[in-house]
């Protein structure tokens, strides 16, 4: 007994020691809550239309007559890779005059190659003049060199006719064709266009404040196409280093990974950007702006007014105001608990 009451009677003593400093102080300040304005946005929706990743055209190496077209227009050329092909039937002609012409060589350098042998051994046994014996070996290195120069022309000729069928990147698409079997043209003479359709393309010229709001946009960008009334993804494909001094804007172009059923180009596509308000406006919590007298105004923390305009309601229960007093990043108090 003696030992609880020792032990309630501590018990006490502490809390009548510690009741002055659990209680409140009355002259503590508490910082009142504040908000910070920031700028106001815009969204923005840009235009454009889809084109192939890449275009190519299809001239022709050298003159001859169109012997076959194997495409039409909106066809795809197959692995093979052969769009047309020429006529090559005098190409063949001279090709077999080149092999007549290095039978003939031959024949003169296995005659030359023998009777310098035997000369050789004449001279050896100063049976023969050695002035013989040279000319023939001039005559034997003159006659390997021409059938060099025939073997030659014999690569070139093969060539030549691998050259007429005209050659196309497979899964290309023919996008215009000019030329009808049984049509001459000339060397340079342009044959078709093709272009890359197996990936599409969207250009757009940015404003530098599009172009920075497109960097720090989420990546993949998700695109619409009102026509299709589908979303696509898309990525930065391209971006030109140059700046186009009479738009005053920079060349961007996206890349479409989503899967489409029409690869095509002038597929339209819209791009929302959002970019700074143009009136310069700031978005403030409603609880931050005070209306007196048909009047707005924001409390700075140092209890300062400063007058706004109102332009209008913004996104999550934000105002749109306006002040020329007024900064991004400016703080300000709150007129009544958020």
């Amino acid at each position: 007994m003696i030992y609880l009451k020792m032990k309630s009677t501590l018990f006490l003593t502490i809390i009548i020691f510690l009741l002055p400093t659990l209680a409140p102080a009355k002259n503590l300040e508490i910082e009142p809550l504040y908000f910070i304005a920031k700028p106001a946005s815009r969204i923005v929706t840009l235009t454009g239309f889809t084109r192939c990743r890449a275009r190519m055209s299809l001239v022709s190496e050298i003159p001859g007559r169109i012997d076959k077209v194997n495409y039409e227009v909106g066809q795809s050329i197959n692995p093979l890779g052969y769009f047309a092909q020429m006529d090559v039937t005098f190409l063949k002609f001279d090709l077999e005059k080149n092999q007549v012409d290095q039978d003939k060589v031959k024949s003169r350098i296995s005659y030359l190659d023998l009777e310098a042998g035997r000369y050789r051994t004449m001279v050896g046994r100063d049976s023969a003049a050695q002035t013989i014996l040279d000319k023939l070996e001039q005559d034997l290195d003159t006659s390997n060199y021409n059938l060099k120069g025939i073997q030659i022309q014999e690569k070139k000729l093969r060539e030549t006719i691998e050259r007429s069928r005209i050659k196309a990147p497979a899964g290309w698409k023919v996008i215009v064709r000019n030329i009808e079997p049984g049509e001459w043209v000339p060397t340079g003479h342009l044959l078709a266009e093709i272009g890359d359709f197996s990936t599409l393309i969207i250009p757009f010229a940015l404003t530098p404040q599009g172009y920075e709001s497109l960097l720090t946009h989420e990546k993949p960008f998700f695109l619409f196409l009102p026509d299709k009334d589908v979303k696509v993804q898309a990525v930065i494909w391209r971006i030109s280093p140059a700046f186009d001094l009479q738009t005053r804007k920079i060349k961007v172009e996206l890349k479409i990974i989503s899967d489409i059923n029409d690869l095509r180009g002038g597929i339209r596509i819209e791009l929302p950007l959002v970019l700074p308000d143009k009136d310069g406006a700031l978005l403030v919590p409603k609880e931050g702006v005070e209306n007196r007298y048909e009047e707005y105004w924001l409390t700075r923390r140092g209890g300062k007014q400063v007058s706004v305009v109102l332009l209008g309601s913004g996104p999550a229960g934000t105002l749109r105001v306006f002040s020329s007093e007024i900064h991004p990043g400016d703080p300000f108090l709150f007129n009544r608990e958020p």
